[in-house]
């Protein structure tokens, strides 16, 4: 298929690229999108124990931010939702900030650590009836998990649904114009897949559907009623963890992964000064 529909703007995405799925290209509103799907046999080259090094510093770091502008934007107790817990990581920074917050995930592999820490995760896909509010949801967040989701528009209505009046959307994602992902785009130019197949998560259960741009978002927000209140952006690497979280792909050897993180730190003042790969953006109803 050389065309499909682009979910943001309803216009003819063209094939820009076939790798091991295909992805697309919107010439009116710039989202890439893939025909990718999820694998519900939830295996893939994912190393859980080498993402967790490189990661946790990283996130949590990150998360301190986004809780200071929640925070700042909407005062006294919060009570909110996280779609796609993972890790629990978000909701552990929550409970230690008392922020009360449930989580829904589709895995159970970090059961144990949901339990160490008294977690409350829903097992299951949002929207999901365990996790629906009458009251509403003060803010409802996705850490790195909305870009993996297909059917936005239905989503979106769900969450709306599912906020209060004066409740938050908060979306902390990768973006397209950012300095992995156009460095991953000029590697495949010269036959160097492998990056952009990273970027993509191609190799793993759970790919990206789509990769987002500060403008694009912005406009499938809009179409329901949404208003951007802000956007910040946030930390995408811990360059004292690089090597773990190249290792993270458990298709990379030690090697290599020693090489590559070499290669990006020495690149370090170039990333810093670029365009952010990942931001977070709140928006109201």
């Amino acid at each position: 298929m050389d065309h499909i529909q682009c979910p943001v703007c309803g216009s003819s995405s063209k094939l820009k690229f076939k790798l091991r799925f295909n992805v697309y290209k919107c010439p009116e509103c710039g989202l890439y999108t893939s025909d990718a799907t999820f694998d519900f046999s939830f295996k893939s080259d994912l190393e859980l124990q080498s993402r967790e090094v490189g990661l946790k510093k990283l996130r949590f770091g990150n998360f301190d931010t986004i809780i200071t502008e929640l925070k700042k934007r909407k005062g006294g107790k919060l009570n909110g939702l996280e779609i796609g817990s993972g890790n629990g990581w978000w909701l552990k920074v929550c409970k230690e900030q008392e922020i009360n917050c449930i989580g829904i995930e589709p895995e159970n592999s970090h059961q144990d650590y949901y339990d160490a820490n008294g977690l409350n995760v829903v097992y299951g896909f949002y929207p999901h009836p365990e996790v629906k509010s009458d009251k509403g949801y003060d803010f409802i967040i996705f850490n790195d998990v909305f870009e993996h989701i297909k059917d936005l528009d239905e989503l979106i209505i769900a969450l709306k649904a599912d906020l209060a009046d004066d409740g938050i959307l908060i979306i902390n994602l990768p973006m397209s114009d950012g300095f992995f992902y156009r460095m991953a785009m000029r590697l495949s130019k010269v036959g160097v897949t492998s990056y952009l197949t990273r970027m993509w998560q191609f190799n793993f259960h759970s790919p990206h559907m789509n990769y987002f741009n500060q403008r694009n978002l912005g406009m499938l927000l809009n179409k329901h009623g949404f208003t951007k209140a802000s956007d910040i952006k946030l930390n995408s690497l811990d360059f004292s963890t690089l090597k773990e979280r190249i290792k993270a792909d458990g298709g990379v050897n030690k090697l290599k992964a020693m090489v590559l993180s070499s290669g990006i730190s020495a690149l370090k003042p170039v990333i810093l000064a670029s365009k952010p790969d990942i931001r977070v953006f709140f928006f109201t109803k």
